[in-house]
């Protein structure tokens, strides 16, 4: 008979979060602690990481999804491919930009730089989309959306260093605020 796994780790994260949830109540001394944990995973971002992940959701994305979202579509109308492309690509980069929106709402504006220049980095890797992607049908998505990244963080309070922006996105002068060009201004 094969060893059975344990429980906590056959359980989903929604089912980890409720457990945790019952847990602090049942135990509320627990709480401090459980919230310096949280505190200390929120303040950690790897902008590479973050880069690698955007890039991969990005591309990974499979053209044959404009399908159930392009063309006639009753009800709705006809729905332009790179409209499509850009619901389907805003969809996959969402999870990203919940990330940044969270650490820059709870204050910890280090893990939000990264998260952000993270985010940033992979829109600038995707920004010559190949054949026979989603980015082919939505040529001005990533510089469109670095621009709203870029939008968002100064909503947020975060403010983004001008010389990592300047090395990271050399050919997106379009990202960076009107007439500036890196001199003077140690962030955005």
């Amino acid at each position: 008979m094969p060893a059975r796994s344990p429980a906590l780790k056959a359980m989903t994260a929604a089912e980890k979060g409720d457990l945790l949830d019952a847990l602090l109540t049942d135990q509320p001394a627990l709480q401090t602690r459980v919230e310096a944990l949280a505190a200390a995973r929120m303040s950690a971002a790897d902008r590479g990481a973050v880069a690698e992940e955007v890039e991969s959701a990005l591309r990974g994305l499979d053209i044959d999804q404009l399908n159930g979202r392009a063309g006639y579509r009753p009800g709705v109308g006809y729905v332009d491919p790179g409209e499509a492309a850009d619901e389907l690509l805003d969809e996959a980069l969402q999870p990203f930009l919940g990330d940044l929106e969270r650490r820059g709402r709870l204050g910890v504006t280090t893990a939000a730089v990264e998260c952000a220049l993270g985010i940033l980095d992979g829109l600038y890797r995707c920004r010559s989309g190949r054949s026979e992607s989603l980015l082919e049908y939505a040529p001005d998505y990533v510089v469109e959306r670095g621009s709203d990244v870029v939008a968002r963080c100064r909503a947020l309070g975060v403010d983004l260093p001008v010389d990592d922006l300047v090395d990271l996105l050399p050919e997106w002068g379009a990202v960076r605020p009107q007439g500036h060009r890196g001199e003077g201004r140690s962030a955005w």
